[in-house]
């Protein structure tokens, strides 16, 4: 018995030593980021700390000349300071992190703790095919992830430290709703966003939500003891239910796995954004809860899409499906539809052909937005446009032996380099803003904009910001009165609003 209380009280130190040295490291990041202290020390003197230029050199946050893309700027740094590279004695990587430094600074790309600063305007907002306002519908609590507007008008809402609740037409909030998954309160807070072990995630409607009233609900499941762990566990987990009045009946397990795969790693990146194509079949994103080397084995769930009946039956022509008596009866690779993501935090099918896109949040650099195809592997850890955080090439995928062609891949069909952190999009509806008909609405986390993007026969048509420093939008839905509504999330609370045309 001693024994037992020596190991579990050592497991619960070194736990505990491993939070603080994880919570000092992500606080001081911003910090001690290399290129941002690379160009203070070494171009600073010419071009400004704040990038406007001194006597001794011109300006950069609006310099056309040097041009705006990362591979414009690599060049340029290449073409005009080979000297000052030299006697640095940059490594290959610092070019292009002072590269991506310096596209962050035109943009206006605040540090991760300073995405949490929010504004909304006040007035019309003017873009390239309509003029609209901003309007606030409501204040929300902890942690707010995912909206599903209803079609009598209210709108569901989930936060991930609290759970699921209804806000009604005059934006009035409902308590949490009776019998529904529970959500876990956070481990702590880092650089404004919340650690969690058992977070509440997407909410989406039935395709024949009209008809037959069924919500799915993603979470984040969680288990100890029961799962044979010292410590909490959890793993991404679809269940659906209905609604009766302010109770959660019905509910129904539709996509799981086996305990065996649930980890210790932090829901910050479970994704578990959840869609539906046109046939009725569901979707659900797996970020990477484990370490690289399980995102392109089939037999685990991490770093993938997976595909679902809308009453959890496993689809057959899924496409590394094997019979019972061939698998692993652990493995979850019988629902695997795409590979190779690494935070996949946003899923929406477009209403005209029901293919399914999502978004995928890279590391610094390499954001993307993907046209989601049968057995397709995405790349990641092996190729990325991104580089890593201490300024280096991302080498996962060659430390891990990871072999494959880029040729084998599927590369994004959109690359947003410096990563604006996207996060959930929705494909525009309606009659209220009709020069945005099919548009995706895409918003991000770190940029704190709304983007709207145009893709037509896979070329992106057009790119617009509709909206910046809005504050880190978790999701975009199109409401039944046909307008567009954001969730956002700012210090330890959030707000839902509403973009409404100008008159």
């Amino acid at each position: 018995m001693r024994g037992l209380v020596r190991i579990i009280s050592g497991s619960v130190v070194v736990v505990t030593i491993s939070i603080a040295a994880a919570f000092w490291y992500y606080s001081t990041r911003d910090a001690r980021e290399p290129s941002m202290l690379a160009f203070q020390a070494h171009c600073a003197s010419c071009h400004g700390g704040d990038l406007k230029g001194t006597d001794q050199g011109p300006k950069l946050l609006d310099q056309p000349t040097s041009g705006d893309s990362a591979i414009e700027l690599i060049q340029s740094i290449e073409r005009y300071h080979s000297e000052l590279v030299a006697k640095a004695e940059f490594p290959e990587p610092m070019i292009k992190a002072l590269a991506l430094y310096i596209s962050e600074q035109r943009q206006q790309i605040p540090s991760s703790a300073g995405s949490h600063r929010h504004t909304i305007p006040e007035g019309i907002v003017e873009s390239q095919h309509h003029d609209f306002s901003v309007e606030l519908v409501t204040e929300v609590g902890k942690g707010p992830y995912s909206i599903a507007p209803l079609p009598d008008g209210r709108i569901l809402l989930v936060e991930k430290v609290r759970g699921l609740s209804i806000i009604d037409r005059s934006g009035q909030h409902s308590g949490l709703v009776e019998g529904a998954p529970r959500a876990w309160s956070e481990i702590i807070r880092l650089r404004g966003s919340y650690v969690v072990l058992g977070a509440m995630l997407d909410v989406e409607l039935h395709p024949a939500f009209a008809t037959n009233g069924w919500i799915y609900l993603s979470h984040s499941d969680r288990c100890q003891l029961d799962c044979g762990s010292p410590w909490p566990v959890t793993m991404v987990r679809v269940v659906r239910g209905r609604l009766d009045g302010n109770r959660w009946v019905d509910s129904e397990v539709i996509w799981s796995v086996d305990k065996d795969k649930y980890t210790v790693v932090p829901d910050t990146v479970a994704s578990g954004r959840i869609a539906f194509d046109q046939a009725g079949f569901g979707y659900v994103t797996v970020g990477g809860k484990s370490t690289y080397d399980n995102l392109h084995d089939m037999n685990t769930p991490y770093g993938k899409i997976h595909r679902f009946r809308d009453d959890g039956a496993i689809p057959t022509d899924n496409p590394f499906w094997q019979a019972e008596h061939l698998r692993d009866p652990t493995s979850s690779r019988n629902t695997v539809w795409s590979y190779g993501h690494r935070t996949a935090q946003g899923l929406a099918a477009d209403p005209r052909s029901g293919d399914i896109w999502a978004t995928e949040m890279g590391p610094r650099g390499g954001d993307e937005i993907n046209l989601v195809q049968r057995g397709g592997n995405y790349g990641w850890p092996l190729y990325t446009e991104g580089l890593d955080y201490n300024a280096e090439y991302i080498s996962i995928g060659k430390d891990l032996a990871l072999d494959f062609e880029f040729s084998d891949t599927i590369p994004p069909v959109v690359d947003f380099t410096p990563a604006p952190s996207l996060s959930n999009f929705t494909f525009h509806s309606g009659e209220k803003f009709p020069g945005w008909r099919n548009d995706l609405l895409v918003g991000s986390l770190r940029a704190q904009t709304l983007f709207r993007v145009r893709i037509e026969g896979g070329e992106v048509i057009e790119r617009e910001k509709l909206i910046t420093k809005l504050g880190r939008i978790r999701d975009v839905e199109m409401g039944a009165d046909g307008l567009v509504y954001v969730l956002i999330e700012h210090d330890a609370t959030g707000s839902l609003l509403r973009l409404v045309p100008a008159a």
